[in-house]
């Protein structure tokens, strides 16, 4: 599977009081995901039926869902170096 696909996946199973590195979801509805760094994920259903994610800070947009999801691809590929390899 692709590293964004998978980043993509956690991302939106991520429930409260769960995250990634320092980063722990504060508060999730079924349209958005707080984060405790002040980003809010928005989760979009568009009309073909695809889900999309995309971040807003302060209630303006704000092209932060990149570096989030390049975030938990650093996270995940970290995580399986140490679950497989045994690296710290």
């Amino acid at each position: 599977m692709n590293i964004n696909v998978e980043a993509n996946k956690f991302l939106f199973e991520l429930k409260v009081g769960e995250g990634y590195n320092d980063v722990i979801v504060t508060k999730r509805t079924k349209k958005r995901i707080h984060l405790s760094n002040g980003f809010i994920v928005h989760i979009t259903k568009l009309e073909n039926g695809l889900l999309y994610l995309d971040s807003k800070l302060n209630n303006k947009k704000h092209p932060i869902i990149n570096q989030i999801l390049r975030d938990i691809e650093g996270w995940l590929v970290y995580k399986k170096l140490t679950e497989n390899y045994g690296f710290i």
